[in-house]
């Protein structure tokens, strides 16, 4: 049988991220790139100079009224009308320049390299702890155990916990595993804490992985990639992570069994949330008796054409069965890496895949613990 998500309105996207679920509980994110059509004075694929209004429509720029402002740094561009030079940062930053910088050639460095830059996928090569910093508190730090063969830049994930609780080990099952794949992640609350949350301490915690990643004397000093920094969060707390995406060094988002109640004020967010969204972000449900389900839909059918995203349901396994059942959870870590490898670093990217348009629900058979995964497969307009 056979169910569709929403169709996402027109998405002209550079890049939608699409998880793959394959046989049992393997599931892979793959990003599909478009390739803007070529504009008259572009000097590079990361560089270009056209008018406002082609920036606009390649989705390198943002319109307010006449006005233009690059996607992710919001660096003015002018009006509408007139030309300006941008430079591509990452996968959702584009900043003004004056120029465009000359093309470098190195004939000791290969002409092309491997999705992701060349990084290597997150995976599980590490051990996960997690402890508390006198710099932070309130939160609950996540990291690989040993830093020192941690070989590339961690991520930085910030998490929102379901209820808005400030227990920051209440998802230790799903956090810790995640850290091994050489991921710093940060939860609201202390250890076994009590109390409410906010996206704000989501925020804090950006605040702090940043400054900790200069700060001489620091185990993180240099460790960290500071470009890289995703908002998640599970029920309530995904309603804090997609608060929090409004800042620009949110470059990716997740909600767990979540989405924003038509009424508002939940989770400090109502629906113009969504307008004020620069980088991709997914949901994932427990399936139509996930209390969330219907709330997940509603976003992801509102979600803004230039934002790349994706909605995806495990089964029906309703609200907390993701993280209740010890399969799943550790189904889902793999999930959240590979959301990551792909939304963060590029890692599965298929250039030569046409722009995905729409994202279709398959059901295919129940896995080792009887539950249905949904696969995200790809339908092109």
């Amino acid at each position: 049988m056979s169910t569709s998500a929403p169709a996402h309105p027109g998405l002209p996207l550079r890049r939608l991220l699409v998880a793959i679920a394959a046989l049992g509980l393997l599931v892979t994110v793959a990003t599909v790139t478009r390739l803007d059509t070529p504009q008259a004075g572009a000097q590079s694929a990361t560089c270009v100079t056209a008018t406002n209004s082609q920036h606009v429509t390649a989705g390198r720029a943002t319109r307010s009224l006449l006005t233009v402002r690059a996607i992710g740094s919001n660096d003015y561009l002018g009006l509408i009308f007139s030309t300006a030079t941008v430079l591509q940062e990452s996968s959702t930053v584009w900043r003004r320049v004056d120029a465009c910088p000359p093309p470098t050639t190195n004939p000791t460095t290969p002409t092309t390299q491997p999705p992701g830059g060349g990084r290597a996928p997150l995976t599980p090569r590490y051990t996960g702890m997690y402890e508390t910093d006198s710099r932070l508190p309130g939160h609950t730090v996540y990291r690989p155990s040993n830093l020192a063969a941690v070989t590339d830049l961690m991520p930085i994930v910030v998490w929102g916990n379901g209820a808005c609780r400030a227990d920051g080990t209440w998802f230790q099952e799903f956090l810790t595993p995640l850290a091994a794949h050489g991921v710093l992640a940060v939860a609201s609350g202390n250890p076994g804490g009590s109390g409410s949350t906010n996206a704000d301490m989501l925020i804090d915690a950006v605040d702090w992985a940043i400054a900790e990643n200069t700060r001489a004397g620091s185990k993180y000093f240099g460790k960290l990639d500071t470009n890289a920094v995703a908002a998640m969060g599970q029920s309530c707390g995904g309603l804090e992570a997609i608060g929090a995406s409004s800042d620009p060094r949110i470059r990716s988002t997740v909600l767990w069994n979540s989405g924003i109640f038509a009424s508002g004020g939940i989770g400090g967010v109502d629906k113009s949330a969504l307008n004020r969204l620069h980088a991709p972000v997914a949901w994932f449900t427990g399936g139509s008796s996930d209390i969330a389900y219907s709330n997940a839909v509603d976003d992801y059918s509102r979600v803004p054409s230039r934002i790349p995203s994706v909605i995806g349901h495990y089964g029906n396994v309703g609200h907390m069965g993701l993280f209740t059942d010890p399969t799943v959870e550790r189904h889902i870590v793999t999930v959240a890496a590979s959301w990551l490898d792909a939304t963060l670093f590029g890692n599965g990217q298929s250039p030569a895949q046409p722009a995905v348009r729409r994202v279709e629900l398959r059901a295919v058979p129940g896995n080792a613990v009887g539950h249905p995964v949904e696969e995200l497969g790809l339908t092109h307009r």
